[in-house]
């Protein structure tokens, strides 16, 4: 009786799992857009989820990558990303961009992460002409980590759970956390792999179409910056 109860009362949510699966499987034959296929296996695969509270219900509409429902983004024409990194997939992140943000390249960010470009009680600019807070690439923030404005994390940069980054560690290539944040450990650069992903996607956008992003979605001062005339 219980196994027959469990069955019927699950039916439901397979059916919706299997039409989900379906959506995504043929999206890019209706549209030509093969994010969902194409980041299946990345590190911040683009969900059914993800897409419909963003493009459908208007959910942070203005980011250009794919967010986590329970996150909020302020700012995101001023949020410059590389590949395969989209600040607030994970849960219940903050990330306020307005006084300008930069996240490298293959770049991860655990749930409930702060990034905090403008600080409390100023007024953020109309539009930043530098990063107030640059991250670099292939770096790890960990849970609840609170990162400042003014701060400045190289790349390979480790933050440990819980820890509030206040200064800046420009060098990366290494481990901090606390409150404040302070150095533990250095990383053998030797060992730091700098790897790509072919087709690579920032965002719901392909890296070899990035320059569309320019203006409409991404601040063209900012985005030359990074990329240049990309």
């Amino acid at each position: 009786m219980g196994r027959r109860l469990n069955m019927q009362l699950s039916w439901p949510a397979t059916a919706v799992d299997r039409l989900r699966r379906i959506f995504e499987a043929r999206f890019h034959r209706l549209t030509g857009k093969r994010f969902f296929v194409d980041t299946a296996q990345t590190q911040v695969d683009i969900r059914f989820r993800m897409w419909f509270w963003q493009r459908v219900m208007r959910r942070n509409a203005d980011a250009y990558w794919p967010v986590h429902p329970s996150t909020r983004v302020r700012g995101a024409r001023f949020v410059v990303i590389g590949p395969e990194t989209s600040p607030g997939w994970s849960v219940g992140c903050d990330i306020d961009g307005r006084g300008g943000v930069y996240i490298g390249d293959y770049t991860q960010i655990a749930p409930t992460v702060r990034i905090q470009s403008v600080a409390d009680g100023r007024e953020p600019p109309a539009a930043p002409e530098d990063f107030s807070i640059h991250i670099g690439k292939y770096s790890l923030l960990t849970m609840n980590v609170t990162v400042g404005a003014g701060v400045k994390l190289g790349d390979f940069t480790i933050v440990g759970a819980n820890s509030v980054v206040t200064d800046s560690f420009p060098e990366g290539h290494c481990v901090i956390a606390g409150n404040p944040a302070r150095l533990i450990k250095r990383l053998d650069r030797a060992a730091c792999e700098h790897w790509q992903r072919k087709n690579a996607y920032v965002g719901y956008t392909p890296l070899a179409e990035i320059a569309t992003l320019r203006g409409q979605y991404v601040d063209p001062v900012l985005f030359d910056r990074v990329w240049g005339a990309a």
